[in-house]
This record gives structure tokens, C-alpha cells and sequence, in this order.
């Protein structure tokens, strides 16, 4: 009997979505090379990089070595070669300046990450809202790093590329985790990984307008993960506990991946269940 090809599907969750890894760190302990692996937000652009071939412990190492120490990420912001403090904004005078999502990625993603879509060494696609169509973008080929941007853009924070024409904003407004898409490939399990958590309560007893607006969006991003959930579950769901971080908490990038290190054995025994219960 051959075995089961995997899907994985990575959710948004901006910094939170750095939990991700200790997932792809189980599938690297198991052996498992995906058969595909989908992303939105920022799991599209950590999918990205694993499915061209860096392993769960390279990403660790390079998300430590960038954000683990907020000084050497200035410095690195400060000395990036091509991509210097002024190409991350996006400047224009009928618009708020807003961060510019292809030099941001460029400044963050690995560097041997795959230039295109189509040229990951595991079948990779990426999802991102279409704007004025109110519908979702799959994007399976393409400039990888204006695909990330595209899935990565906050309306208002993070500009993306047009993308033939269209304005794309975050995949997650419409589509957080996009285990579907895995599942329309031919996998035969189908590993989901919810990242976005419930809004951060903090100290504080009333948010300010900020933390509202943000936690709507992730009770609005939740409740359209559960309602897709509900109607065709993958067959794994793993939610890396992360409510304790925020959105922009990237340089408490070791504290999360420890708060979401239990989900590393969680994964492998699940998925040891789920094979051995299909023998």
C-alpha cells in the first residue's frame, strides 16, 4: 500500500503565524514531503519557503536569525542591500503611506526561496482577496515574492502589486485557512493549521480602536474558518495556542515558537492515528 499523499494548508495570523513552524518541524521528524501545500497571509509566506525546499529547522533558524534580536533587524533593515528603509513604503499623494508587501517580503523571505510559484520543489498555490471582485484569487504560478505580498496585504498597512490588473488585498479576509484548496488537489489527509487565534485581551479592559478593529477581523476570520470547517473538515486541525501574542509581536519570535512546541508531537501523533486508522 503507497502512502498517503498530504496536503498541508497554513493560515494567516500575521506574527502568530510563526507557529507554523513546530508543524513543518513534524512533518520533517515523520519524513513527510507534502503533496501540496496551500497558503494565506503568513502562512503563504512561510509555505513558501518550505515548499521550495528549506526544512522547518532552517525556517526556525532564519526566523530567529532575522527577529530574534530586535537591534539585528533594524540593522538588517538599515543595510539590506537593494532594499533600503525607504523601498519598504509605498509613497503616493492620494493615499496614506502604507509599506510596500514586495519589498517587505523580499526582506524577510530566505533568500533561496523559490522565484516563482510554479518552481517550488512542493506544488505550492496562494491565496489572496480580490478586491473589487469580492471573491478569492488561487494563485498557483507567478513572481513568488508579488504573490506573498499579495496574500500578506492589510488594507491601509501593507500595499500589494496589482496583480493583472487587480487589486488584491490579505487572503485571510476570505479565505484563513485554505485547507480546501489541498483537499481539491487529491490529498488524502488534509492537515489545517489555524493560526489566527482569538483576539488579544492583554492587561488592558477595554482595547482601544486599534486592537477593536483588528480583533474584529480575527472573530470575522475565525468564524469563516469554522463555517468552512463545518462543511468539509479536513482531517486534521491543529491551532498552535497563540492568543497570548499580537498581531505585530514578530520580535517575540522565541517566545512563540516555544508557547507552540507542544503542536510539534500533537501533529505527529494525530497524523500516526489518522495512517494507521486508514490501514
Amino acid at each position: 500500500m503507497s502512502d498517503p499523499a498530504i496536503g498541508v494548508a497554513l493560515g494567516g495570523g500575521a506574527a502568530r503565524g510563526l507557529a507554523h513552524i513546530p508543524v513543518l518541524e513534524a512533518l520533517d521528524d515523520l519524513g513527510i514531503s507534502p503533496a501540496v501545500i496551500t497558503g494565506s497571509s503568513m502562512g503563504a509566506l512561510v509555505g513558501a519557503a518550505y515548499a521550495s525546499g528549506i526544512t522547518a529547522r532552517e525556517l526556525r533558524e532564519h526566523a530567529l536569525q532575522v527577529l530574534g534580536n530586535p537591534r539585528k533587524a533594524a540593522r538588517r533593515i538599515l543595510t539590506g542591500g537593494e532594499t533600503s528603509p525607504l523601498s519598504l513604503l509605498n509613497f503616493s499623494i492620494s493615499r496614506p503611506v502604507m509599506i510596500d508587501g514586495t519589498a517587505l517580503a523580499g526582506l524577510i523571505m530566505p533568500e533561496n526561496t523559490a522565484r516563482r510559484v510554479e518552481e517550488t520543489q512542493i506544488p505550492f498555490m496562494v491565496t489572496a482577496t480580490d478586491f473589487h471582485g469580492a471573491s478569492e484569487l488561487l494563485i498557483r504560478e507567478g513572481n513568488m515574492l508579488e504573490a506573498v505580498a499579495a496574500s500578506i496585504a492589510i488594507p491601509g498597512v501593507i500595499a500589494a502589486p496589482r496583480w493583472h490588473g487587480r487589486l488584491l488585498v490579505d487572503g485571510a479576509m476570505v479565505n484563513p485557512v485554505p485547507f480546501d484548496h489541498a483537499r481539491d488537489f487529491g490529498c488524502d489527509i488534509v492537515i489545517a493549521v489555524e493560526v489566527t487565534g482569538k483576539p488579544y485581551a492583554g492587561k488592558r479592559k477595554k482595547p482601544g480602536a486599534t486592537a477593536l478593529v483588528l480583533g474584529a477581523t480575527q472573530i470575522m476570520q475565525l468564524q469563516i474558518a469554522a463555517l468552512k470547517r463545518r462543511l468539509h473538515p479536513p482531517d486534521i486541525w491543529i491551532a498552535p495556542p497563540v492568543d497570548a501574542f499580537r498581531a505585530h509581536e514578530f520580535f517575540k519570535v522565541k517566545e512563540i515558537l516555544q508557547a507552540a512546541e507542544p503542536v510539534r508531537e500533537e501533529t505527529k501523533t494525530l497524523i500516526a492515528q489518522i495512517v494507521e486508522n486508514r490501514r
